[in-house]
């Protein structure tokens, strides 16, 4: 059995056609990037019509060759990714995403109230987050534009909208759901509670289901548009590192560890515990919970200092740019910096951003001196990131140690040379493009 699976990340639209039984794509990963509409640092939002343009261009050119052969529709999106729809499931606003920060107001008034704050967070299963819970987004939405409870029909994350698009039907997946901060997760139900706290109105909230639940049948129209065959089975699919999860097979005891912008570890876990350091929800798909952290020192902080010291003046973008980061990485990075001592430090290990804090960090650079050379800065913030790694594994709150690690991510191959002590001795595995080859996973779910 052959799939269409897309997988909306935060940059940019995966597509491909993946055979159900391996979970690997048959032709190459189509990638169509977009942008987000920053005007100012606490804003971070996309049209919906610019997500919907680059799945169609990733669509049409995934099928090229294979429409006839594909059996069925998955999804694997960002989350939270946060919109309003009318009556007719078209979005009314654009799409908030968990970089997005505007509501740190409202946050700030849950954390200032220690009762509600320990009431929300077994609630919710999660702290008051600006961005990462979309309540507090879609509060916020109301509180600068009151007109638009007029207007609303649903409160939707990205692939509820989708589906609503392509079959006419619209649900949200337990993680997606867990995700807006009005879902009581450990007793699976919406909270009228919350919804009130909130300002939203309970009927606007969609079905929750199971990410490899069949939420319809693709419309005669995409199916057309696209070349399709008719009547396709369209599954909502979950989170992307849930989906990634679910493409490595992961069992409890296994980890999965996540390296972009910033890093993130996730596992199973029984029973779910909620705490401030760390996310908690359902997988997306079944009944299973796993644990979310975050070490806030990713790849994008080498980026960072490569274009601070060893750009040397190229242009972004360019060949001699990308040569000579490809360089840096694995000369300066991989072959001085990781055995190269330093009393440079990067304290407190943060410098990428972190979804679990209310407030805006920043890290400062210490022990400088005049005879601190770039090596040095690298060398430091490869030891900030075993730091955070520390302290990220440990919020996780596992009883017993790891037997399994799965990397993905660009940056996988520096977290095995890190050689982190919490890894040492435990079989290690690579996992690419895993978002998108877990929606596999929906058509035939992992044992």
């Amino acid at each position: 059995m052959h799939l269409l699976a897309i997988d909306v990340g935060t940059s940019s639209v995966k597509v491909a056609v993946l055979d159900v039984d391996s979970a690997t794509p048959l032709t190459r990963v189509v990638s169509v990037g977009y942008s987000l509409d920053r005007p100012d640092p606490e804003t971070a939002t996309v049209p919906a019509d610019r997500i919907w343009q680059a799945i169609d261009g990733g669509v049409r050119q995934a099928v090229a060759g294979q429409a006839n052969s594909i059996s069925g529709i998955g999804l694997s999106c960002m989350t939270p990714a946060f919109l309003f729809l009318d009556a007719t499931g078209e979005p009314i606003t654009p799409i908030w995403t968990h970089f997005d920060r505007r509501s740190r107001p409202l946050a700030r008034q849950f954390k200032a109230d220690p009762l509600k704050f320990a009431n929300f967070l077994q609630h919710a299963c999660n702290p008051p987050l600006p961005g990462g819970l979309s309540a507090f987004s879609a509060a916020k939405q109301l509180e600068a534009s009151p007109t638009l409870r007029q207007q609303i029909r649903w409160f939707a994350h990205v692939n509820s909208w989708l589906v609503h698009r392509l079959t006419g039907t619209i649900a949200i997946d337990s993680a997606g759901a867990c995700f807006t901060g009005l879902y009581t997760a450990r007793a699976g139900r919406w909270s009228d509670e919350w919804c009130a706290e909130f300002g939203m109105a309970s009927d606007w909230l969609p079905p929750v289901v199971s990410g490899d639940t069949t939420i319809g049948r693709l419309k005669d129209e995409w199916a057309r548009f696209w070349g399709l065959p008719p009547d396709l089975p369209v599954k909502i699919g979950t989170a992307d590192t849930s989906s990634a999860m679910l493409a490595a097979k992961m069992q409890p005891g296994d980890l999965l560890h996540s390296v972009g912008t910033t890093q993130v570890l996730a596992a199973f876990v029984e029973p779910p515990v909620p705490d401030a350091k760390r996310l908690c929800r359902p997988l997306g798909v079944g009944s299973a919970f796993i644990h979310v952290t975050h070490n806030p020192v990713g790849g994008d902080a080498l980026y960072w200092l490569f274009d601070l010291c060893y750009a040397a003046g190229r242009q972004p973008g360019s060949s001699e740019y990308q040569l000579a980061r490809q360089k840096f990485f694995e000369e300066v990075v991989k072959k001085e910096a990781l055995s190269h001592s330093t009393s440079v430090r990067l304290d407190p290990p943060f410098l990428g951003g972190d979804r679990l804090e209310i407030e805006e960090r920043a890290a400062a650079l210490t022990g400088l001196r005049l005879n601190v050379r770039p090596i040095d800065l690298v060398a430091a913030i490869l030891q900030a990131m075993r730091e955070g790694h520390s302290i990220a594994y440990r919020n996780l709150g596992l009883t017993e140690p790891c037997r399994r690690v799965i990397l993905t991510g660009g940056g996988a191959d520096l977290v095995r040379l890190l050689q982190l002590p919490e890894y040492a001795g435990r079989p290690i595995e690579y996992l690419e493009d895993g978002a998108l080859r877990g929606v596999a996973r929906l058509f035939r779910p992992a044992p």
